[in-house]
């Protein structure tokens, strides 16, 4: 219930965990989520709150979570392509998860970051793509290895993402940096700070 994720939350604010994030599931499907997330923001020694959700609800809900005290948001995006989009997820969604984007850009969310897990013969064919949308919006990248679980799945899909950041570190110059959330991504950034890229490598690191 609510109340208990206000009073655990209330109890890691007092032992100076500041720093919140609502996932899930799918947060967003949660009736009054605005509502606790303005709770949680009135709790002592609870000072940033972030949100991971798939967009697809976002655009109903993006200026009240800012309102509400929500500053970060993370949005996992694996393509720019509808059909690609309807075959990972099961559903044509495309046009609500960028639309969720755009409201968010809009809303004026301390940061946005794009999660987008790197498939080998599935998306691999994309990442320039997203790369450039991520730039065009000032949204931060973070590219995601996939951990191929059991003998079946061992190789399947996997990519290594270490070539991948030396060719885009080539093309743009990439040199190391620092984006806030403390998380597990290890990041580099354009010269001039604009963009940022984060590389989250359990397989090949």
């Amino acid at each position: 219930s609510f109340g208990e994720i206000v009073r655990v939350t209330a109890l890691f604010g007092g032992l100076r965990v500041g720093r919140g994030r609502l996932n899930g599931g799918e947060p967003l499907l949660r009736r009054d989520l605005t509502g606790l997330v303005a709770r949680l923001h009135r709790l002592p020694g609870i000072d940033d709150i972030s949100l991971s959700t798939n967009a697809t609800q976002l655009a109903k809900h993006a200026n009240a979570l800012r309102a509400a005290g929500v500053a970060r948001i993370n949005v996992s995006l694996d393509s720019l392509r509808r059909e690609r989009i309807a075959a990972i997820t099961g559903r044509d969604c495309i046009g609500r998860i960028l639309d969720g984007l755009m409201k968010a850009n809009a809303a004026g969310f301390e940061l946005i970051k794009i999660n987008m897990v790197a498939l080998r013969g599935v998306n691999d064919d994309e990442i320039d793509d997203m790369v450039d949308f991520c730039m065009a919006h000032g949204f931060v990248l973070r590219l995601i290895e996939t951990m191929p679980m059991g003998d079946t799945g061992r190789n399947a899909s996997y990519l290594d993402l270490q070539p991948i950041k030396r060719r885009l570190q080539e093309k743009f110059g990439l040199i190391d940096g620092v984006v806030p959330g403390g998380g597990p991504a290890r990041y580099l950034q354009t010269p001039d700070r604009r963009f940022s890229i984060g590389f989250i490598t359990p397989m090949s690191q």
